[in-house]
């Protein structure tokens, strides 16, 4: 079944939501999704890459949607917890651009110099030099504790261990 679409090259996404389950016998599915879907196709992510289906009809008040050549409930059941994906666009890396700001630890108040940013799927990796060796801190609410782009200081919670990876 899943043969009816084809992989298309790596380009960074991010997951922006699931399909949760098949939604009747002809092929629709149940989806859950941070956004409103308002292209004419759904990246869904198979064995750690994103394929592209092309959407035949969406109802967004029921979060059902129908998918080109998906047409049964066994077939659509096969996309049951596949993650939705998207592009990651330019402008999202243009504002998540900190090469070169201060990284402050806040736990030893040691600083580091930001030397890239690491856009993967599902991640976001602020790349540094400690030592002789790169470094990569997750960019998470959890860690991050504030940003100043006047100063061009983020200041975070480093995670015991991060250092030693």
């Amino acid at each position: 079944m899943l043969n009816k679409a084809n992989n298309i090259h790596s380009k960074p996404t991010q997951k922006v939501g699931f399909v949760l389950k098949s939604h009747g016998y002809k092929g629709h599915l149940k989806f859950q999704c941070d956004f409103d879907i308002e292209d004419d196709f759904l990246l869904l992510e198979i064995n750690q890459k994103f394929v592209p289906f092309e959407i035949e009809g969406i109802n967004p008040q029921g979060s059902i949607i129908k998918l080109k050549g998906i047409d049964s409930e066994t077939e659509a059941s096969c996309l049951s917890g596949l993650s939705i994906l998207a592009f990651s666009d330019e402008i999202e890396r243009d504002e998540l651009d900190f090469e070169g700001y201060t990284l402050v630890d806040l736990l030893t108040n040691t600083s580091y110099v930001i030397t890239n940013v690491e856009l993967i799927p599902n991640n976001i990796l602020l790349e540094f030099r400690h030592g002789f060796k790169d470094c990569l801190l997750p960019f998470s609410d959890g860690i991050v504790v504030s940003i100043d782009h006047d100063t061009q200081t983020i200041q975070a919670n480093f995670p015991d261990g991060i250092l030693d990876l």
